[in-house]
Order: C-alpha cells, then sequence, then structure tokens
C-alpha cells in the first residue's frame, strides 16, 4: 500500500489536496498537521475523513514544521487518537509517554528519523522504538552510500515486527520501492509536486504507475538500472511496463551508484540477487572487470550495459551497439539485412569517448565508415581513436570537420540542461545524418539545429527503445512490447500532451 504524505499550511488547502488525493486512489493518507500556519481544528479536519488517515505532527527536531508548545502537540496527539484515526506517528521519545489506550481501533507507527546518517547498528533503533509499544516500525535514515541503503532495506527482511524502513536521499530511492518485497506494510509518496517532506520521496503517480507498486511481492524478481546520476533513467517506466504487458512478476528500480563506488556497491547489493541490470553514464566500462563473462559484443566494444545474473555469474552484453547500427543503417536508407551496409564509406563524426561513443565507433568500423572522435578530454579521444584504429581531432576543431554523419555520444544537452548543445550551428549543413543519443529530451537543441540546417536526424528515443528491447530478450527470453515501450517513452517525455 502506498501512503500519501499531505501538509498545507490552511486547513481548506489541506483539505483539497486530500479530496485530490483521494479521487486519485490513494488508500491510506499521512496528514502533516505540522504544516497548518493556524491552530489545528481536528474535528474539522477528521469529522469526514475521505481516506485512512496517518496523524503526524511532526517536531522540528524530526524533520518536521512544528514549533508550537509541546504539550499542546501531545494534547492534539491523543485528541486524534480519541477520534479513532487508523494510524497516529509518535517519535519513539512521544510514545513512552503517550501510552496504548485501553480501548479503540488506532494502531501506533513509533518512528525515528535521522536526517544525517544511517547508523552502523539499525538493530539498535527499532530497540528504541520496541520500548514505545508499535504496530509499526518506522526507521528513516540519511543515505550516505549504497551500503547505507543495503543494510536498511536487508533489516526490513529479517524483522519480525511490521516494518517501514527507510534510507532517505537519492541513494536510498530503492528501499521505498522494494520494501514492498521483503514485508514492509506500506510506503510513503508525494502527491503535491511542488511540495516535499523528505529527500527523495517518490511520487504517488510514479510508484503506482511505473512501479506497480502494490504488486510487488515476496516472489517479485528484481531488475536494477544503475547509472550516476540516474533520476532521468526511464528505463524502469518501459522494463515494468512491458512485465506487466507479458503478466511477469518482475521489477525494474534505479539504483544510484557514485562514481567510484561501483565494485563495493554491487558487493553491498549481492544478496539481493538482483536478476539484470541495464548500465548507463559512467559505469559501462568500469564494470567489465567485474564481469564473470562477457559476449563478443562488450569484447569488441569495451562497453558493457547490460548485466545477466546467471546462477550468480555476471554476464556482460551490449544492446547499445546493435540498437545505433540499426538506428543508422535506417536513416541511411538501409537496412540491417542489407548485403552492403549503408554505412559504408560514410564520414562520421562522434562526438564524446566514453561507454556510448565506443559502442558506436566499433559498430562503424565494421560496417567501413571512415571515423573521427572528438572528445573534450583529448587524452581520451585519443585513446579510443587508437583502440578502433582511426583519427582522433582536438574538441575545438569539431565544428569546422566535413562529415556525412555527426553523432553526439556525450551527456550535454540532456535534461535539466536543455540549452546547450555540444556543437555550434556552423557544424551543420543540408543533408547531414544528425544523431543524439540523450533521449531526455527527445527534441534536444543539438537535434532542432540540425532541423534548421536541413539535416536528417536520428533521435535518442529510437535507440534507447530498441537497445531496451534487446535488453528485454536476455531478461525474460521473450520480444518486448516495443511499440509500448515507445509510447512510455513519449509520454514521459511529453507529460503536458496527455493532459
Amino acid at each position: 500500500m502506498i501512503c500519501i504524505t499531505i501538509g498545507r499550511g490552511r486547513h481548506s488547502s489541506l483539505l483539497a489536496e486530500w479530496k485530490a488525493a483521494a479521487d486519485a486512489g490513494a488508500e491510506l493518507v499521512e496528514l502533516r498537521i505540522d504544516c497548518l500556519r493556524r491552530d489545528p481544528d481536528l474535528k474539522r479536519i477528521l469529522g469526514n475523513r475521505l481516506t485512512p488517515v496517518v496523524f503526524t505532527i511532526r517536531r522540528g527536531a524530526d524533520g518536521g514544521l512544528w514549533r508550537g508548545d509541546e504539550e499542546k502537540r501531545r494534547r492534539l496527539i491523543r485528541e486524534a487518537i480519541v477520534m479513532g484515526v487508523e494510524y497516529v506517528d509518535l517519535e519513539a521519545d512521544t510514545a513512552l509517554d503517550i501510552p496504548r489506550p485501553r480501548f479503540g481501533k488506532t494502531q501506533r507507527i513509533v518512528s525515528i528519523h535521522n536526517f544525517k546518517k544511517t547508523p552502523q547498528r539499525i538493530e539498535e533503533l527499532a530497540e528504541q522504538i520496541a520500548k514505545g509499544d508499535p504496530d509499526v516500525t518506522k526507521i528513516a535514515c540519511l543515505a550516505q552510500n549504497l551500503s547505507d541503503a543495503s543494510r536498511m532495506l536487508a533489516f526490513v527482511g529479517r524483522t519480525q515486527t511490521p516494518t517501514i524502513g527507510i534510507c532517505m536521499g537519492p541513494l536510498g530511492l530503492f528501499t521505498r520501492i522494494l520494501g514492498a518485497k521483503f514485508g514492509a506494510p506500506f510506503t510513503y509518496a508525494g502527491f503535491n509536486p511542488d511540495l516535499t517532506f523528505a529527500p527523495g520521496m517518490p511520487r504517488f503517480g510514479d510508484l503506482r504507475s511505473d512501479y506497480q507498486y502494490d504488486r510487488i511481492n515476496g516472489e517479485t524478481e528484481v531488475y536494477a538500472v544503475i547509472g550516476d546520476p540516474i533520476g532521468h533513467s526511464l528505463s524502469p517506466a518501459i522494463h515494468n511496463a512491458a512485465f506487466r504487458k507479458l503478466g511477469l512478476n518482475k521489477v525494474m528500480v534505479p539504483i544510484q551508484i557514485p562514481v567510484g563506488t561501483l565494485k563495493e556497491s554491487l558487493a553491498a547489493l549481492s544478496w539481493l540477487n538482483i536478476q539484470g541490470i541495464s548500465v548507463t553514464i559512467p559505469h559501462k566500462e568500469a564494470i567489465i572487470p567485474l564481469m564473470n563473462a562477457v559476449d563478443k559484443s562488450v569484447e569488441r566494444t569495451g562497453a558493457c550495459n547490460t548485466v545477466l545474473n546467471q546462477g550468480g555469474k555476471l554476464v556482460g552484453h551490449n544492446t547499445d551497439y546493435r540498437a545505433a547500427m540499426v538506428s543508422l543503417e535506417q536513416a541511411l536508407g538501409g537496412s540491417p539485412g542489407d548485403e552492403h551496409s549503408a554505412i559504408l564509406d560514410k564520414q562520421v563524426l562522434i562526438l564524446g569517448a566514453g561507454g556510448v561513443a565506443r559502442s558506436i565507433a566499433f559498430g562503424l568500423s565494421r560496417r567501413g565508415a571512415g571515423i573521427t572522435v572528438c572528445n573534450r578530454n583529448e587524452e581520451r579521444g585519443v585513446k579510443l581513436a587508437e583502440e578502433v584504429g582511426c583519427r582522433a581531432i582536438n574538441w575545438a576543431m569539431r565544428a569546422g570537420t566535413p562529415c556525412d554523419v555527426i553523432i553526439n555520444a556525450t551527456p550535454v544537452g540532456m535534461h535539466p540542461n536543455v540549452d546547450e548543445s555540444p556543437v555550434p550551428p556552423a557544424a551543420f549543413r543540408p543533408g547531414m545524418v544528425v544523431f543524439d543519443t540523450v533521449y531526455h529530451p527527445e527534441n534536444t537543441l543539438f537535434l532542432k539545429l540540425g532541423q534548421s540546417h536541413e539535416c536528417i536526424t536520428i533521435t535518442g528515443v529510437d535507440m534507447f527503445v530498441y537497445q531496451a528491447a534487446l535488453q528485454f530478450r536476455y531478461y525474460t527470453g521473450q520480444d518486448a512490447p516495443v511499440e509500448l515501450m515507445r509510447e512510455i517513452v513519449r509520454k514521459k517525455l511529453n507529460p503536458a500532451k496527455d493532459d
């Protein structure tokens, strides 16, 4: 179950948002009474409840907005219990002073919040909470690394008391989703896009539609997309939609793994038995030494974007490579099955020298293209060019290099930096093929400049969907619902068009 957190400064706004949440399908709502700017009128708020309620008045020390008298706060909590709210949230020390009433149905969520760190021994926090006679234990701590988040989720899985264990911040998002697999009674989500109650709290719509949170159970197989950053990734949305379409009990979650921590982070997550991993920037090269085996596409390109867990052995694949070649063949008027590639003898400028650039460069080389690599870090660009057997140029020369195809394999122009292009307008000429591997947004400034100069453009969406479909085949052994995937991507990139 998903609990929507609502907190507004005015009673009327609180009630209006509560109604909107109920209309959207909310099964449980946490009312953050501490957000009200006037004395709470509980009869007005709770007299006609629109959904079951978690009643919360959070103190400032625990991340809340209550600045009033402490005795008054506790009096309001007792009043809510008398009025029969479904749940009341009590801090561990507060719970000691508010004993369970002899009669009544209100359940006690006894909680501890730490906005600075995740203690090494989470069990000690649970022991403090146990003294407050909880029906539900809630522990919310800030994750400083993946080990923190992993330990929190593992604790939820082994405790006997119904427990909501959350690691706040971007490193802990997956704990909010996978708690359902390990028995958490519910998770928390935001509703108003302009309000955030805790770092990393997901939105109700995302939990419900992208992750189908209420369908996750103990038998659900876990998949992940890893990167740094990872919040922009649409992989969970399209893979989870495809899993649902085919009736598969699987879920893909985003896991942010900071640069330089890949080995220890994967080790910390190994107990989750993640069945498949989609690898994105900046880990496509760094993950290769951690594989037990790789296929020829990874050996050839030196980049890995897909990992399969085969009985505990990690096997690496590269679906970027095939997806990019198909996209280019089609844009140049050919098809992958042609005897002679449409890419043959085309002059191609590749911007970037990371994992995607490597995949594309090796694919183009095999098809007989003339390749020039250009990277902001000239040393990396030269290294890639030497490995592929092509030439490299200085970043300052990119706009004046003659070519038939120009490919952006850098993150320049990716959301939120949508006003950036890796090349100036002078780089484009009519008839040129302009290919951007960035898919968020779909129509980048780079592509807009190409379109304004009468170029043929390839968006990152086509490549992204095709490589995801190939990944899906690896994950499930079944053909992906490609059109559904494409539809999900475009809806995500253009949400206003759905209104």
